[in-house]
Formats: C-alpha cells, sequence, structure tokens
C-alpha cells in the first residue's frame, strides 16, 4: 500500500502506512505517531480531534526534546549556565512544552527496501530556543518491519555546536482495554531518581519494593500502592541494570517486547481523566495508559551534553505479539 497523506489545517502532514499487519498513522507535528492498529484494533491511545492531538499538554505519542524529563529553569552543565524556559514551577518539562520539539512540525520522507519502511523525520531547532545553545540536526525514524511484528524507532543528532540533548518518545500503550490495571511490567532496575516535590530529580536511590518490576508483576499492585502518594500515579525515572535493556508489557491479548540501548527509562501511567475522546474503547477509565519512555539519564550530567561533532545515536524496539 501507497502512503496516504493527509494535509490537515494547512500546517501538519497525517502519514498513513500498512506494514505487516499493522497500520500506522504519523505525525509531522513532533515526530509522532498518532495512531496504531493491528487488524483494526487500536493498542495506543488515539484521540479522536486531531485538533486536540496536535495542542494535547499530555504529549500523546511525540518525540521528546530537546531534554526529555524536567530540568531546573537555572541549569548548569560543564561550566555552562542556562536559562531555560520555566513551565512552570521554575521546572523546564520535556524541552518547554507547547514551544518545545513535540509540537513543532518536522521535515519527512520515506524510503523503503525489501524488509523496512522507514519514516524519517528531521528538525534543526533554532539556536537559543527555549534557552537550549547550541546547534543540532536532529532525526527520529520509524523503520516499519515488514518481516517481524513490530518497528524500530531510532533518535540520531549531528552536534554542530556544543548542546544538551536527550531524546525520547511518550507512546501511550493500552491495548484494547478499559484500563491497565491488569497488565504485567517486567524489566531489572535496581536503580530510580528521587525526586522532590515538584518531580524534579534530585539524587539516584535504591528502588523501592513498590516500584520493583524485575519479575512479572501486575500494574495493579503497584498502582495501589502509588495512588497514596502525592502525584497519585508512577511517574519515575528507572535506571537501567544493564547495557542493552529488555522491557516486557502484557495483557491477556498482546505482548509488547521492548528492546533498547536508553540507559534509563521514565514511567508514567496515566490515571486522569481529562475529558479527551478517544476513538479506543469508549469506556476507558481511570489508569487508562501507560508510557514507557526510554532515555538518557538526567542526573548523569556527561552523557546529556555533547560536544561539536559526536553522534548521537540511541534505539527503541517494540516487537508486538497477539496471543
Amino acid at each position: 500500500m501507497e502512503p496516504i497523506i493527509e494535509k490537515f489545517n494547512d500546517n501538519f502532514d497525517f502519514i498513513k502506512i500498512k506494514a505487516n499487519d499493522f497500520e500506522y498513522v504519523f505525525s509531522s507535528c513532533g515526530a509522532s505517531l498518532y495512531s496504531l492498529k493491528k487488524n483494526n484494533i487500536p493498542l495506543i491511545l488515539e484521540l479522536e480531534d486531531k485538533d486536540k492531538f496536535l495542542l494535547s499538554p499530555q504529549f500523546f505519542n511525540k518525540t521528546l526534546g530537546m531534554v526529555a524529563g524536567r530540568l531546573p529553569v537555572d541549569y548548569e552543565n560543564n561550566g555552562v549556565k542556562y536559562h531555560l524556559k520555566d513551565t512552570g514551577n521554575n521546572i523546564c518539562l520535556h524541552g518547554g512544552v507547547f514551544t518545545s520539539l513535540s509540537f513543532k512540525k518536522w521535515k519527512y520522507k520515506i524510503k523503503e527496501t525489501k524488509n523496512k519502511i522507514d519514516v524519517i523525520f528531521s528538525i534543526s531547532p533554532r539556536k537559543g530556543e527555549n534557552g537550549f545553545n547550541g546547534k543540532v540536526k536532529i532525526y527520529n525514524i520509524y523503520s516499519l518491519y515488514k518481516n517481524k511484528p513490530g518497528f524500530k524507532i531510532i533518535q540520531k543528532a549531528n552536534i554542530k555546536e556544543d548542546s544538551l540533548l536527550s531524546l525520547s518518545n511518550h507512546i501511550y500503550w493500552n491495548l484494547n482495554t478499559v484500563n491497565i490495571n491488569d497488565y504485567s511490567l517486567k524489566f531489572n532496575a535496581s536503580k530510580i531518581g528521587k525526586v522532590n516535590d515538584d518531580l524534579l530529580m534530585v539524587d539516584t536511590i535504591d528502588t523501592p519494593d513498590y516500584l520493583l518490576f524485575n519479575r512479572k508483576t501486575k500494574l495493579k499492585s503497584r498502582l495501589d500502592k502509588a495512588s497514596k502518594l502525592p502525584i497519585g500515579t508512577i511517574d519515575n525515572t528507572f535506571v537501567f541494570d544493564n547495557k542493552i535493556n529488555k522491557v516486557l508489557l502484557e495483557n491477556d491479548k498482546y505482548s509488547i517486547k521492548l528492546k533498547t540501548d536508553y540507559p534509563a527509562m521514565n514511567i508514567y501511567c496515566d490515571s486522569s481523566l481529562t475529558p479527551i475522546k478517544f476513538v479506543n474503547n469508549s469506556n476507558l477509565r481511570e489508569r487508562r495508559a501507560i508510557a514507557l519512555e526510554p532515555q538518557l539519564y538526567i542526573l548523569d550530567k556527561d552523557s546529556i551534553f555533547y560536544e561539536k561533532g559526536q553522534k548521537y545515536n540511541h534505539y527503541i524496539e517494540y516487537i508486538i505479539l497477539e496471543k
């Protein structure tokens, strides 16, 4: 099937592509994955209203950057002082929220080979935008497999001037259910980032028992404990134990095998009931989705600082199996 391009609001494109029983819809807004279906069943949260998708502060299925996560507005790294955009409480969230890469128009091209279809998004942010100095050219590439059930995200950048950089992706997984209570999650991370009242990471600590997923664990038990905390859900950054890391998310219908070379992963369980209509089950309830966001670890300042000429190159792979 040839890609189907929909021009929307005379600004952003939506690109529909089919590969190996999956139907993908990408958007040039935020180099995002607007929709993912297998045999016409939605596997991620898909907003009915494209206008709301473009403008939602919840980063639905969008690429995150320049730095994913939360940085203090007045930030110093490698002797360089930055004054970043304040998105609330003296924090810069995901590179600046509405003026971040997640809401920018990315260029794109589509390249097909024997085994895959690549949707190659690129952007060159303006130097100093949202307080991030340095010049970079960023690529977010979706490789859609023809011979395997899933896809890979490759995040690359050419560093033209010294720059801060840590990309991620904010896909909200919902595997055709009303909530995620009965999903199981498994990965190895014996350390997490400790946060203050504003969810700003201030230290690295041992992972508490209620956030351990080193064995296959139902989300409900962990979410019930997290619900008693001020934020009321899981919104934590985990430091993986290995260089190549594997994550298993599954329910009784599907399993997602995630593999990445990113050293950390933020997990956010959407416990809100914001009044947004989705294509998914009309009875979506609290805990309606989970976002798995592999990324660099913000407290490792060396890892998010790139010198001119360095290459940024990381991947996130998703293999999606139907039971």
